[in-house]
């Protein structure tokens, strides 16, 4: 499994199509993957963090240098994101 602080985030099959190259295909394979794909960078880096590998507002927002409201918003607007498709 994909680590990030400590925690397990992406399987083996997603890690090595980072890897060749043919993450295209797996994302057209797995909604979960593409909706992912489809927030903008900092919204992807905000859900991630905070709702996959469960960092709290105040770690994301020093990791990103924003703050901690920053953080909420812009996961609420990750997860409507996802509530729509």
């Amino acid at each position: 499994m994909g680590k990030f602080g400590g925690k397990h985030v992406f399987d083996e099959s997603w890690l090595r199509a980072a890897e060749d190259g043919s993450l295209p295909g797996v994302a057209s394979r797995d909604p979960r993957f593409s909706a992912i794909l489809a927030l903008t960078d900092f919204e992807r880096f905000v859900y991630v963090l905070s709702v996959l590998e469960g960092c709290t507002d105040q770690e994301c927002a020093a990791w990103l240098g924003v703050s901690p409201r920053q953080i909420e918003e812009t996961r609420l607007r990750a997860l409507q994101h996802f509530w729509k498709q």
